[in-house]
């Protein structure tokens, strides 16, 4: 009996445990991060399905058989995603510090969250870009889940390509929520300002020299290549996003 009491508070203090509870905590209100992104897809596709029907019926055979196939309505879950991250840094840090979480179980299962959420984002995308295929766009020709350069890519290309991207853009909500927490304001403005110049430099390279070798990256390397060069640079933010948050202050 003795043994048992004092195991029983280690257990509950464990890291495992304690990040375990920071992800339960981004999921009690599942309705921003998980149920609405579902709804404004499934509301995006409907839209798109009316909008490729009456172009359908006016253009007649004169349309062309890919004309649906260039479709940028399934991009937006990426930014979508990217401001949840902002926002659920900024709402949830304070609080679950107060919940006796460190700064580390609470970046650690927040990270985890995001990155699981991806997962669930890009297979429930891939699976949706096979019924699609499936169906031939829908009866249409279309294509909204894999349209353009993912077209007749596999179903682990597609869901890689969702899953980097989501991902990228998450822990770049993380970063910034972690900078806003930290520093607040003054801190954004510092980092977007300074974003602006490693732009603006960036995009002076390219006019000036850079623009062959990286034109050359871009045409002669496959796009798994590609994606996968984002992950070591989400590696290197969700770093810098825990650097932000390890000395934010518990109180605002």
């Amino acid at each position: 009996m003795t043994a048992l009491a004092h195991e029983r508070p280690a257990a509950l203090s464990s890291p495992g445990r304690r990040i375990g509870n920071v992800m339960r905590m981004h999921v009690a209100n599942p309705w921003p991060a998980v149920l609405l992104p579902w709804l404004i897809l499934f509301a995006i596709h409907a839209m798109m399905l009316a909008i490729w029907a009456i172009i359908s019926h006016y253009a007649g055979p004169d349309l062309d058989a890919d004309a649906f196939r260039y479709s940028g309505g399934i991009s937006w879950i990426v930014f979508y995603l990217m401001s949840i991250a902002i926002q659920a840094t900024n709402a949830t840090f304070r609080f679950a510090l107060g919940f006796s979480a460190t700064r580390r179980d609470y970046y650690l299962g927040t990270l985890a969250f995001f990155l699981i959420t991806a997962a669930m984002f890009s297979t429930g995308i891939g699976v949706l870009a096979l019924v699609e295929r499936a169906t031939d766009g829908w009866g249409m020709g279309g294509s909204l889940y894999a349209p353009a350069y993912l077209y007749d890519r596999s179903f682990g290309e597609i869901v890689f390509h969702f899953f980097t991207l989501i991902a990228l853009f998450a822990v770049i909500g993380l970063l910034i929520g972690a900078m806003y927490v930290r520093w607040r304001a003054t801190g954004l403005y510092a980092f977007f300002g300074a974003l602006s110049l490693v732009l603006l430099g960036l995009t002076w390279w390219l006019l000036d020299a850079g623009w062959g070798p990286v034109g050359r990256f871009f045409t002669e390397t496959p796009l798994v290549g590609i994606l996968a060069w984002t992950l070591p640079v989400t590696v290197v933010l969700a770093v810098l996003g825990w650097v932000a948050l390890r000395r934010a202050p518990a109180r605002g």
